[in-house]
């Protein structure tokens, strides 16, 4: 009986951190964007393969000097909402530093066009968002046809001084860059593999929902980004209003950290998804040596599969291969619980017919 092949695939020869990956059908490109530090940088590709050797890297944005949003420019996501590219996008004022942090918005050309290529515009904050919490890893989701930002921030009780907890928020949206109620807490750190030392971490929220939708979720990254242990969660929307604490469940289990071989790569975290086909993958970064700390965080990519529990990514990061055939493997798949399935239509076919699949 075939086994779910949890080989895992780097993306990128070089470091790209906090990677954000998505695919245009419009221009039938991909869009690879990362943590640069002092600008937002996109990356475009005709397939994910292609980031690792043959990337066409863009600079889209560089923040003037000596504002609020000049310094180490964090996690920026590429969104096509509502016609339009978007990138959100956090950073602080040089003077300062990280307690300053705040979430700002891009926005750049139509739907229609390369956002590579394109215009950008320098928005601002989220339009009537209180700016009084420190606030990173902003995403937008929808649910039921309507935008949410969600974002790691420091606790309400201590929002602009506190740098040992960070818990994730929600709010509703009434379009791509305006808030359209208050920010409610959805998550804190209360276990134990979410901690590490004093910190307890809440971070880099990402969609991610199975293919008929019967689970629908953030997966979270938590424990500490500089340390070999941090690894990714999942919290559970269960259908009643996202504003809601008690509208989301989180998992007992992290759905992905190091791997029982023990041969890295090293500290999953901050990852995104995309649906191939019948199949979805995971692109996170992890490193290349447990000591590597901050360095060497590359964007790896390992499927994601779904059991009447919910997404499943095995028992950990996979062995790591540059082999396509080895990440492509045998396209029938079991997950604990679940059900052989074959995705014809999946990764094997996605790679080798790339645009005829989307």
């Amino acid at each position: 009986m075939a086994q779910y092949n949890n080989a895992v695939l780097s993306l990128t020869k070089t470091e790209t951190p906090d990677p954000y990956v998505t695919y245009s059908a419009a221009t039938r490109q991909f869009y690879l964007t990362f943590t640069a530090g002092d600008r937002v940088e996109l990356w475009r590709a005709d397939s994910l393969p292609n980031f690792h050797d043959h990337p066409d890297k863009h600079v889209i944005w560089r923040p003037p000097p000596d504002t609020e949003h000049s310094n180490d420019l964090w996690a920026p996501e590429l969104h096509c909402l509502r016609g339009r590219w978007y990138v959100y996008y956090a950073a602080c004022h040089p003077k300062h530093g990280n307690k300053s942090h705040r979430m700002f918005v891009l926005a750049g050309p139509p739907a229609d066009q390369d956002p590579t290529t394109g215009s950008w515009e320098f928005v601002g904050p989220i339009r009537g968002m209180g700016q009084h919490q420190w606030a990173i890893d902003g995403t937008v989701i929808e649910l039921h046809g309507q935008l949410y930002f969600v974002y790691s921030g420091w606790p309400f009780d201590n929002p602009n001084e506190s740098d040992l907890l960070q818990h994730l928020f929600i709010l509703r949206l009434s379009d791509p860059v305006t808030a359209a109620s208050d920010p409610v807490e959805i998550c804190r750190p209360d276990e134990p593999f979410e901690r590490v030392g004093d910190h307890g971490i809440n971070e880099g929220p990402q969609y991610l929902a199975s293919p008929d939708n019967s689970w629908i979720g953030i997966v979270y990254s938590c424990s500490g980004s500089w340390t070999n242990e941090y690894k990714m969660n999942c919290l559970r929307w269960t259908g009643g209003d996202p504003l809601r604490p008690d509208s989301w469940q989180k998992s007992m289990k992290p759905l992905i950290k190091n791997g029982p071989h023990g041969n890295g790569p090293w500290g999953p975290g901050h990852g995104s998804f995309m649906h191939i086909g019948d199949d979805i993958v995971g692109i996170y970064h992890a490193t290349d040596r447990p000591d590597d700390g901050w360095g060497n965080r590359k964007a790896r990519m390992q499927r994601v599969v779904f059991t009447p529990e919910g997404p499943w990514m095995g028992d950990g990061v996979g062995e790591l291969t540059t082999s396509m055939s080895a990440f492509v493997g045998n396209e029938h798949h079991q997950a604990e619980g679940g059900n052989n399935k074959k995705h014809g239509h999946g990764i094997k076919g996605f790679l080798k017919r790339i645009k005829d699949e989307l």
